[in-house]
């Protein structure tokens, strides 16, 4: 069973009767007359990242940062939080104040609070946030239209960039930095939730989110790449590596930068406030993805993380 299915089976087992459950970014439950968002994201060592790459104070405020960025790609505002922690016996009480100093920064930086949770001894490290949060107008993934500007607020690619250095053995470098403390994008993603059709965050990949929201949306996409902001010193990083320019902007993951659609009507309203996003493409019909390069059409190669694939667990919402 690939992920699609599997999201499609918990949709058939388990009917949600007091809003939108299984599906998007997060669930949606109306409370009078806004609405509530619900999501939760799970952080394996050793699947999600490894303890030795980054200090624990930054691995707390990524598991927050990738929860808020959950909320920001429905347009909502987060509100406060829920951990569950399970922690191997190694971890001193020294390691577990400076993780809740992190989790207390992120907190503040974002405007979360810590409502409670759990915790238990385990094997790895192990750390689940659930977040909550509010929107008036929640965007969803699947009102995407043929003709709609499929825009994006940031560059994709920078923190898989990042964790290539890592594997590489460096230690100093700004895309290790985006790797290991993501910026949820909640401002634009309040000010996108006035103009876009759909919205999804980039966690797995900008193809592999893109063909989330065309198959929810019931569309078809083509990319321009020229389009999508590539840095020269992203390009240059690349190069020394021996690493795919392309594969890492189209399929490297954790970006948590915001993918949009919006008619081109609205797009001249939505330029007029001064929020920073690229057009890099066009919503088309039929369900066929096609990402194209001065005019030629690329091959089609790795859309992105899929966590089914690789044997690890689930990355769709549930």
């Amino acid at each position: 069973m690939d992920e699609p299915g599997f999201v499609a089976f918990l949709q058939r087992k388990f009917p949600f009767r007091f809003g939108l459950g299984i599906g998007d970014d997060a669930s949606i439950v109306r409370r009078g007359r806004s609405f509530q968002l619900i999501s939760t994201d799970l952080l394996l060592e050793d699947v999600h990242f490894r303890r030795a790459d980054a200090p624990l104070d930054v691995l707390a405020e990524k598991a927050l940062a990738v929860n808020v960025s959950d909320i920001a790609a429905m347009g909502g505002r987060p509100q406060y939080f829920y951990l569950d922690l399970g922690f191997p016996a190694c971890l001193s009480t020294a390691d577990l104040r400076r993780f809740f100093a992190g989790l207390a920064r992120a907190g503040r930086r974002w405007g979360v609070e810590l409502a409670g949770g759990d915790f238990s001894r385990a094997d790895k490290l192990l750390i689940a946030v659930t977040i909550v949060g509010e929107s008036a107008r929640p965007l969803r993934r699947n009102g995407a239209r043929p003709g709609d500007l499929l825009g994006i607020t940031g560059a994709t690619g920078g923190s898989a960039l990042g964790l290539r250095l890592l594997l590489a053995g460096e230690k100093r470098s700004r895309f290790i930095r985006l790797h290991q403390r993501p910026s949820p994008q909640i401002a634009k993603g309040l000010v996108l939730s006035r103009f876009a059709h759909a919205m999804i965050d980039i966690s797995d990949g900008l193809l592999l989110d893109l063909s989330r929201l065309l198959r929810a949306s019931n569309a078809g996409a083509v990319i321009d790449y020229e389009a999508i902001p590539v840095t020269a010193g992203f390009r240059r990083d690349c190069r020394r590596l021996g690493l795919d320019e392309k594969e890492l902007v189209l399929s490297g993951g954790e970006d948590y930068e915001l993918l949009f659609t919006v008619s081109p009507r609205r797009e001249k309203s939505l330029r007029r406030t001064g929020t920073g996003y690229h057009i890099i493409g066009r919503i088309s019909r039929g369900r066929r993805l096609r990402v194209r390069e001065n005019g030629r059409e690329l091959p089609p190669g790795n859309l992105g993380f899929d966590h089914f694939a690789a044997a690890a667990g689930t990355g769709e919402k549930a």
